[in-house]
């Protein structure tokens, strides 16, 4: 955890905080999912120390350490521990007999969910979640919101899904990424943008205004100058020296007063600061040309080994479709995508790429950037940008500044990745776009931001999301569901989406 610069962070001597980071330890481990979630959430720690003291209740300080035990398991609810905790697992996703299951044996994105539902089941004064709706499939993340509505705790989130944030957040904490300073807004995430937005727009506008007046001020201040420098500079008719004297004079006090008076009010004219505004992201995705970049599935079925297989998939993708995939976690969307990309091979059907494709893949785990080389190495060797201070200026775009290009790609935040990630599509001019959770691990702004990319990008678009407000209003050519690897058209994303929601509310 990081230490506070200065000031101080002032906790009441009882309260518990449970934190969820953004990227949790893939260390091995030989827990099972039940007993990982009764170490990590600390029942099992406290059914210990209960059990130790019971046998010496024999004075105060026992009695006393003895009753704060008690308190907590019953607040956590101890006695039911493991029937929450399933009921937990299976609100995530994660059901059938996954209690039982061994975590050296699961997926990253089903061991950040067994995390999730660790710090759910702490009992915790405080939740601090740093993006828990990542490796959420739809039905996840509308149980995950009753979940926190419903809860006790106190939660502080960090999230780039706008639906979620309007459905549990009743305040907003800004952060200025100018000052670093931080604001309270109350509402949700939707009341406190259009508020913002509107308080910009006052301020500039009152900013404008008072740097009109105060260059009118001074412009009039600069001709009343001018005029008595013209007026002291006439010759009177008669030559009159002492006359031309006179009025020279009077006119330089007469203007020259009226000037200084300008300048005064100009200088005295609030001076309003309007919020600093960073550049915004920029991100245009320019497709390669070419004419065969169609993409056709006939009987095509994988998978892994006996375990799961997808499929067989019938499927055309004529060139510039944008096709939505969508389904529960673990229905093979990503598979699917693995089989059109090539990364999984088939078992039967074929897969038929036009010879002008150029795919560009965004996975969700970003497991096609090699973590080991730095960002200038990465495009030196795959891109047609080989200039390093070209490069540079290329990642700048994306807000990757300072020394992040040279940093090894496996020091850097999940974030930044994902951005790398999407600045590399870019470069490589892909016609046809791959996306799997795109959204993940990006802030507000980018994803805003890749929004508009899509939606003006006149290439192939294949698409896994869950997030709904980034969904809302996609023009999709098709839109997919997938059910244990069984692929099924749906009418449009609304259609699909009132249906998960039904399902979820079962």
């Amino acid at each position: 955890m990081e230490k506070e610069d200065r000031g101080e962070v002032v906790r009441e001597r009882r309260a518990s905080i449970s934190y969820l980071p953004q990227e949790v330890s893939d260390e091995a481990s030989d827990d099972t999912a039940l007993g990982y979630l009764r170490r990590v959430s600390g029942i099992a720690e406290l059914e210990r120390e209960m059990t130790e003291l019971e046998s010496k209740l024999t004075d105060e300080e026992s009695l006393e350490r003895y009753g704060d035990l008690r308190d907590r398991y019953d607040r956590m609810d101890g006695y039911s521990f493991d029937e929450k905790a399933a009921v937990a697992l299976s609100g995530l996703g994660l059901r059938g007999d996954f209690l039982n299951r061994n975590l050296s044996g699961i997926s990253g994105g089903e061991r950040r969910r067994v995390a999730l539902a660790a710090s759910l089941l702490s009992g915790a004064d405080l939740l601090l979640l740093d993006e828990p709706t990542n490796d959420l499939d739809l039905s996840a993340i509308l149980w995950l919101e009753s979940y926190l509505k419903k809860s006790a705790s106190a939660v502080i989130v960090a999230s780039h899904d706008r639906a979620f944030l309007d459905s549990v957040a009743d305040k907003v904490l800004e952060i200025d990424w100018h000052f670093r300073t931080t604001r309270i807004w109350t509402g949700n995430y939707s009341l406190y943008f259009k508020e913002k937005a509107e308080e910009l727009r006052r301020d500039r506008e009152e900013y404008e205004r008072s740097e009109s007046e105060r260059v009118r001020l001074y412009e009039t201040a600069d001709e009343k100058r001018e005029w008595a420098k013209i007026g002291g500079a006439q010759m009177m008719p008669d030559k009159d020296r002492m006359s031309q004297g006179y009025h020279r004079d009077r006119a330089e006090r007469k203007f020259g007063a009226a000037a200084h008076a300008l300048t005064t009010r100009a200088d005295q004219v609030k001076r309003v600061s309007i919020a600093a505004v960073r550049d915004p992201l920029a991100i245009y995705f320019e497709p390669s040309e070419g004419e065969g970049r169609d993409i056709a599935l006939v009987g095509a079925v994988t998978g892994y080994g006996d375990v799961f297989s997808a499929g067989p998939v019938d499927l055309a993708i004529p060139y510039g479709s944008h096709v939505g995939l969508f389904g529960r976690n673990g229905s093979g969307k990503s598979t699917i995508l693995r089989m059109i990309a090539g990364t999984l091979p088939l078992k039967s059907g074929t897969v038929s790429l036009g010879e002008d494709v150029k795919l560009g893949i965004l996975t969700q785990e970003n497991d096609i950037i090699p973590k080991e080389k730095s960002a200038l190495e990465w495009f030196e060797q795959e891109t047609e940008i080989k200039d390093e201070s070209e490069i540079i200026r290329f990642l700048r775009k994306f807000l990757l500044i300072g020394d992040v290009a040279s940093f090894r790609m496996g020091e850097l935040s999940p974030g930044e990745r994902m951005r790398l990630s999407l600045a590399f599509l870019m470069a490589t001019r892909s016609n046809v776009l791959i996306l799997d959770e795109p959204t993940n691990h990006l802030d507000l702004e980018a994803v805003s931001a890749l929004s508009e990319a899509l939606d003006l990008f006149p290439g192939t678009v294949i698409l896994v999301s869950h997030d709904r407000a980034f969904l809302q209003n996609r023009a999709f050519s098709q839109v997919l569901s997938v059910d244990d690897g069984k692929l099924f058209v749906e009418k449009d994303y609304d259609t699909y989406l009132r249906k998960a929601m039904r399902e979820a509310g079962e």
